[in-house]
């Protein structure tokens, strides 16, 4: 029987080696956040089950190939045991949102359905006590990477653009681990694309692929697919195009697994989005304030950018430098950012880009660029906190990044703050 090392103990990793225990196989395991020793276990074992955070550099990774040791993620792991259908969401941005929208229209009228993955719970966790269902997945880069029998039979592919390239080697290498995702997929399965991305069609993938800038029509009465209308984008309550984007996406998922149009409309009419995706904390003075921690890439915070009227956003950005480029974002702040407040790693690297497009103000932490947007806001703007950076800076995830900002509101402005 084979012998497993899990290396990485956070949510994953334990849902892993729980997972594996369960089953009865024999299982190693570590923490380089304990200064546990890898090479105490790697002659021992037949695989190694990494974490998500833990890049194609480290040290174990590399010695696992050299010695032919199986590589794989916890995402990978718990495929192996599920014998249900896997439907799985990908693409640089809008995954969550994508995710949880498909899966609340197939739970409404489906039974067994199940949502792990990048979401935050782990797949392992769900494969533990149902090995059977419909499991809905937000399925990362990282957890792409080291996929090698995952066969889902419906994939969604939102987007592509340039991100974790201190994570990959190469943007080749990020888009190909996107790849990996799909690549078992058969002539039976689908795979739904937006085909204004090369990247997308490219995919190397036998499934039939329906792209929804040639197949959906988006009219003021309604979302049209195959002479049916999936739902009315007035229903929808999140802000901005990439939003409605992303209720196609799953409008269209949902449709394409048994979904009737009647349901997938009503889900679109109750759903209020995610906490820390273009999220609105309250109204303060004429002023909307909204909290978009979880814009973690510069594509995602010209998408949220996008959603506003020109000239008219207070804008409060910046976080962990991942290498990326913002020089992208120069048209989109240069018409809608009236005031940028950077803060973070990446504020000179921002600033230097933003300087000559709008005015720019350095900030020490996030809760002085808030009081700054507070003072500078007038009637009909907006402030938007949207870092278009990962958090690890100066906070543990975007979650808690997101959390902090609301709480700040709160004390700064919670006495008259309207909702």
């Amino acid at each position: 029987m084979k012998k497993f090392l899990v290396w990485g103990l956070g949510k994953s990793g334990v849902s892993a080696l729980r997972l594996l225990r369960s089953k009865g196989y024999v299982v190693f395991s570590g923490d380089d956040a304990r200064k546990d020793r890898w090479e105490d276990y790697l002659r021992e074992v037949d695989a190694v089950v990494l974490s998500p955070g833990i890049p194609p550099a480290h040290p174990l990774w590399k010695e696992a190939l050299r010695r032919d040791v199986e590589v794989m993620g916890e995402l990978e792991l718990a495929a192996r045991f599920f014998r249900g259908r896997i439907l799985a969401v990908t693409g640089t941005d809008g995954k969550s949102t994508t995710t949880r929208l498909l899966y609340t229209m197939l739970s409404s009228c489906m039974p067994s359905v199940f949502e792990a993955g990048n979401t935050g719970t782990p797949f392992s966790e769900v494969v533990h006590d149902h090995e059977e269902g419909i499991a809905v997945l937000e399925v990362s880069s990282f957890q792409g990477k080291t996929l090698s029998t995952m066969k889902p039979s419906l994939g969604v592919f939102l987007n592509f653009a340039e991100d974790h390239l201190d994570w990959h080697p190469s943007l080749r290498d990020y888009l190909e681990s996107k790849w990996r995702i799909f690549r078992l997929q058969s002539a039976e399965d689908l795979l739904i694309i937006d085909g204004s991305y090369r990247e997308l069609i490219d995919t190397p993938s036998e499934a039939r692929k329906i792209d929804i800038r040639r197949e959906v029509r988006i009219e003021s009465e309604g979302v049209i697919y195959r002479k049916e209308v999936l739902f009315r984008p007035s229903d929808l309550k999140l802000r901005g195009e990439h939003n409605l984007r992303n209720a196609v996406f799953a409008s269209l998922a949902a449709y394409h697994s048994g979904v009737p149009p009647a349901e997938i409309a009503r889900t679109i009419r109750e759903f209020r989005g995610l906490p820390f995706r273009m999220e609105l904390v309250g109204r303060f003075r004429g002023v909307e304030i909204y909290n978009d921690s979880k814009a973690t890439t510069p594509n995602a915070l010209k998408s949220a950018l996008a959603s506003f009227p020109d000239h008219s956003v207070i804008l409060i950005a910046g976080g962990k430098d991942k290498g990326a480029n913002f020089s992208s974002l120069t048209e989109t702040v240069s018409r809608k950012v009236k005031l940028a407040l950077l803060i973070g790693e990446t504020k000179e690297k921002m600033k230097s880009v933003f300087g000559g497009s709008t005015e720019v103000q350095i900030c020490d932490d996030l809760s002085s660029a808030l009081e700054r947007a507070l003072s500078a806001a007038k009637a009909g703007d907006f402030i938007l906190f949207s870092p278009g950076c990962s958090s690890f800076d100066m906070f543990s995830s975007y979650v808690e990044r997101g959390r902090v900002f609301n709480r700040l509101v709160m004390e700064r402005a919670g006495g008259i703050v309207n909702y």
